[in-house]
């Protein structure tokens, strides 16, 4: 099955934040994430395409989730990557590079 996604703007939407954690220190974060549509299964949902810190957006247009390098096992359990890997379609993945 693939995942289609269409980024929808160019624009990074990049907000941050402070926390206390657990041990009472604060901890600072910053998420970044561009505005998409995610198709699977006949049904279209909004969907953030979240970037790791310094990585370039992806430029409007279609894609398909790459969900092979996004899959993290651990212990014996599947998960994917919290942060989006997204092919062209009809190519080879596309993985933003980290900025200079």
């Amino acid at each position: 099955m693939s995942v289609k996604v269409t980024v929808l703007k160019n624009e990074i939407d990049e907000r941050g934040g402070s926390f206390k954690n657990d041990a009472g220190d604060n901890v600072e974060y910053t998420t970044r994430k561009q505005k998409a549509r995610l198709e699977a299964g006949g049904f279209a949902y909004p969907f953030d395409v979240r970037l790791d810190k310094g990585q370039h957006g992806y430029p409007e247009g279609e894609y398909e989730l790459d969900i092979e390098s996004m899959l993290q096992v651990n212990k014996g359990v599947a998960s994917l990557s919290k942060f989006t890997v997204l092919r062209q379609l009809g190519k080879p993945s596309l993985r933003p590079s980290a900025a200079p």
